[in-house]
C-alpha cells in the first residue's frame, strides 16, 4: 500500500505497518487535529491531524535509523515515533490540564493506557518492538534515544512545525527540510549531539517555529483557545468531564460541549464554531517576569482563578471573560551540544523566552475595556 504525505511524498506502507494504521488508537487521531483549536474554528487554512503528523514523525524514524550508530533502535524508535500523540486528548493541548486534574497523566503518560489495549499489545509484538521500550520513549525515560521522541529538538517537532504551518498558511512551501535535518543527529561518546556543519539547517527550524507561533499567539489564535478552555473549565467544574472524555475525538468531544453540556459551556462552544469570537480587552508580555506572573502562567488553577477575579471585579458573568496566560511554547534552548568543530558548542536560541498574559471579552462589554487595562494592571504590574 502507499500512503500520500503532504511533506515526504509517496510512502510505502507494509502490511504490518498497515495494521498498526488500522488500530483503534491511531484511528482516533484521525480526528485529532494537530492544532490545540479545532479546525472549524481557525481562522487560516486546515491544520493537519495528529495521525498524519504521527505518519511523519514514523517517516523521519525510519530515516534516521538507516544510520548504523541508530540502527539497533529501528524497530522500536519507529513505532514510539507512529504512537507518541495516543494519548492526546481532544482539542490536544487544550483539555491537558483537566487530563492532569482529573488522571494526574498527562497525554504521554496516558499513551500507556492506549498501548495497554490487547490490539495494540499484539500489532506491537508483531512488528518486532519491546512494549516498554516504546513506551518508555515516548515518556523520555530511555536516554539517549529518547531525546529523539520527546527532546528540546526532536524528530516530533521536526515535523510537526512545518507541517502545521504548511497546513494552516504560515508557510506557502517547506520552509525546511526536516529529512536533512534528521542527518544532524549523531552519538558522541555515548551521547546524543547534532553536526554543527547543520547548524544554518537547524536556525531554519528555528525561525520556522518562531513565525509558527506568531499566529499560535494572534489573537485569532488565542480568542478561540481561551474560549474552549474556558468552556472545558465549566464543563469540569459541573463534573462533567471524566476519564472517558480523553479517549474521544475533536469532532465527539466538541459535540458534548456545544449540545450535552452546562449551558455556560455550550454557549461558549457554539459561539466558537460561528467564529463569534471574544475581543481582546487587554494584554501583557514580558521577558523578564516577576514570579506573579510565572506563577500564573505556570497554573492551570491560577489562570482559572484570575478570569473569575476579573469578571468579579467587572461585574459581569463569568463566561464573558475569558482569560490567558503562558510561557513561550515557541523558545526552544536545545539541551544537545553542537559537534564537529573543535570543543562541543551549547545552542543560543535566536529570540528571547517570553511569556503572555491576554483577557478576552464578550463583545457585549467592550466598554469595559479601559477597566481590564487597569485591572490586569494591579494584578500584574503595580
Amino acid at each position: 500500500m502507499f500512503y500520500l504525505d503532504p511533506l515526504y511524498g509517496q510512502l510505502e506502507i507494509s502490511p504490518l505497518e498497515l495494521s498498526l494504521f488500522q488500530t483503534r488508537a491511531l484511528t482516533r487521531l484521525r480526528d485529532v487535529s494537530l492544532s490545540a483549536v479545532p479546525p472549524l474554528a481557525l481562522a487560516s487554512g486546515m491544520a493537519a491531524s495528529r495521525f498524519e503528523h504521527s505518519v511523519g514523525v514514523a517517516f523521519l524514524a525510519k530515516k534516521l535509523t538507516e544510520k548504523k550508530e541508530f540502527s539497533k533502535m529501528k524497530n522500536n524508535l519507529y513505532l514510539a515515533a507512529l504512537l507518541h500523540d495516543v494519548g492526546s486528548p481532544p482539542f490536544s493541548h487544550l483539555s491537558e490540564p483537566f487530563q492532569m486534574l482529573l488522571i494526574n497523566k498527562d497525554h504521554e503518560q496516558f499513551s500507556e493506557e492506549m498501548l495497554a489495549d490487547k490490539e495494540m499489545k499484539q500489532k506491537i509484538k508483531k512488528n518486532k518492538a519491546d512494549l516498554q521500550v516504546v513506551s518508555q520513549l515516548i515518556k523520555g525515560q530511555l536516554k539517549p534515544w529518547s531525546d529523539l521522541i520527546n527532546g528540546t529538538i526532536d524528530l516530533d517537532n521536526l515535523d510537526n512545525t512545518l507541517r502545521w504551518g504548511l497546513g494552516t498558511g504560515v508557510f506557502q512551501s517547506k520552509f525546511y527540510q526536516p529529512e536533512e535535518i534528521v542527518n544532524a543527529f549523531v552519538l558522541n561518546k555515548g551521547k546524543l549531539a547534532l553536526k554543527i556543519n547543520y547548524q544554518a539547517n537547524i536556525q531554519k527550524w528555528e525561525l520556522a517555529r518562531r513565525l509558527a507561533y506568531e499566529l499560535v499567539y494572534s489573537d485569532a489564535n488565542l480568542a478561540p483557545a481561551s474560549m474552549l478552555l474556558r468552556a472545558l473549565q465549566f464543563a469540569y467544574e459541573k463534573k462533567e468531564l471524566s476519564k472517558d472524555f480523553f479517549y474521544l475525538t475533536d469532532s465527539q468531544a466538541f459535540y458534548l460541549l456545544e449540545n450535552r453540556f452546562n449551558q455556560a459551556s455550550q454557549d461558549l462552544t457554539r459561539a466558537v464554531r460561528y467564529w463569534q469570537f471574544y475581543l481582546l480587552g487587554a494584554k501583557l508580555t514580558f521577558e523578564q517576569p516577576t514570579d506573579k506572573v510565572k506563577k500564573v502562567c505556570l497554573s492551570w488553577q491560577e489562570k482559572f482563578k484570575s478570569g473569575d477575579k476579573i469578571a468579579r471585579l467587572l461585574k459581569i458573568p463569568r463566561q464573558d471573560i475569558c482569560f490567558y496566560a503562558g510561557k513561550d511554547r515557541g523558545f526552544k534552548k536545545i539541551h544537545l551540544p553542537f559537534v564537529g568543530q573543535g570543543k562541543p558548542q551549547s545552542h543560543m536560541p535566536i529570540t528571547p523566552l517570553k511569556w503572555r498574559i491576554r483577557v478576552y471579552l464578550h463583545p457585549r462589554h467592550k466598554e469595559k475595556v479601559k477597566k481590564i487595562k487597569e485591572i490586569l494592571g494591579q494584578l500584574f504590574v503595580d
